[in-house]
Order: structure tokens, then C-alpha cells, then sequence
């Protein structure tokens, strides 16, 4: 029976910041914990909040989640979000490469899609990643500007998915994603099955 790790917004050694041997077979790698805008919010004027302003050790950035696939130099991310030039500056320090072989996407909120702006013209200039997006995810990328910018241009190559149809990003890593409750005021919003060779673990970002 697969072995089910569930991945919620605390996720183990997402904090490590220890540089360790990188795996030799598929992993997936923890990029970011928080909610949408990071930690600390602006305008938050909690005890929490003002005494990590001054602490950068304290500061996380947002929920993301890398897989990697050493045997074949892919990679892949959960969520575009605002904080991807240090999250993919991350991943890079462990594999060597900022490179994006595909964006997983979870949901229409701030802190889940908008870090696609970076892929545009004026940052990265990228040819046709595969961005993997749910129908009303997709037909918002589609039909609202600068997003839609990126499609026109091909900066992104948008992909349907269908709930509870299993993809395969390689002949080492499948994914499947599931609908799950929320806030869907412009898309549906979904968690994603990893599954990498007998193992599988489980990423929820918004629950």
C-alpha cells in the first residue's frame, strides 16, 4: 500500500536552510510555508508581525512546493507566487538550475498564480512552459490581461486538467489533482497527489 504523507501549509524541514547532498532519485523540496503574501503582512500590526520585520530569519515566503527529478534534470512547481525569484534562487541551491520544466497550478488566489508574471517579456522572456491549470483556471488565464499576455506570446503553453485524472510529468512522477473546498470566486481550487515511483505524498495549499 502507497505510503500517504499529507502536506499542509506546515511542512516539515521547510525551514532548513542547511545545504545538504542533493538526492539522486525524484524528491520534492519545500519552497515556501506561508499565506498569499508571505510572512509578515503588511498592515499586520500583530506582536507576530512587527517583531519579524527585523528578524529575517523569521520571514517565510509563500506556500510552494518543488518536484525533482535528478535522473532526468526536471523540475517542476506547485504555485507561481509572488515570491518566485527567491523561491526558484532556492530551488537552485539545491539543483544547480532555476529552470522550469512545468507550473502546477492550485487556484486563482494572489498568492498562487501571479508569480507567472515573471515568465513574461520584461523577466525571464520563457518559451512555452507547460503551465497545468484546472478549465475556469484556465479560461481566466486566458481571458484576463497581463496573463493573457503570456499565452499570446507563448511565454506559458497552458494545459487542462481534469479532477481525479492522473498526468504523467515523466516516466518517474505522476500527478493527480482532486477539487477541494474553498474560496472559488474565479477558479476551482484543487490539492495535487505526487506520485513518485511506490511512495506518494499529498499538497494542500489553502485549506
Amino acid at each position: 500500500m502507497k505510503n500517504i504523507i499529507y502536506l499542509f501549509i506546515v511542512l516539515f524541514f521547510a525551514c532548513n536552510s542547511q545545504k545538504e547532498e542533493t538526492p539522486s532519485s525524484p524528491f520534492v523540496m519545500v519552497l515556501g510555508i506561508a499565506q498569499d503574501a508571505g510572512y509578515p503582512q503588511m498592515n499586520c500590526k500583530k506582536e507576530c508581525c512587527t517583531a519579524t520585520w527585523s528578524n529575517t530569519e523569521l520571514q517565510r515566503t509563500t506556500s510552494c512546493l518543488a518536484i525533482v527529478d535528478p535522473t532526468t534534470n526536471e523540475q517542476w512547481i506547485i504555485d507561481a507566487t509572488p515570491n518566485i525569484k527567491e523561491q526558484l534562487q532556492l530551488l537552485k541551491s539545491a539543483t544547480e538550475t532555476e529552470k522550469v520544466d512545468g507550473v502546477l497550478l492550485t487556484h486563482a488566489h494572489m498568492g498562487h498564480y501571479t508569480g507567472l508574471m515573471h515568465f513574461g517579456r520584461e523577466v525571464m522572456g520563457t518559451n512555452g512552459i507547460p503551465v497545468f491549470a484546472m478549465p475556469r483556471m484556465k479560461t481566466f488565464l486566458e481571458e484576463n490581461g497581463p496573463w493573457s499576455q503570456l499565452v499570446e506570446l507563448e511565454n506559458i503553453r497552458l494545459q487542462k486538467l481534469k479532477s481525479d485524472s492522473t498526468i504523467n510529468l515523466n516516466e518517474n512522477i505522476k500527478v493527480k489533482p482532486f477539487l477541494v473546498p474553498h474560496r472559488d470566486e474565479f477558479s476551482e481550487t484543487v490539492g495535487y497527489e505526487i506520485m513518485i515511483n511506490n511512495k506518494s505524498l499529498i499538497f494542500i495549499p489553502d485549506i
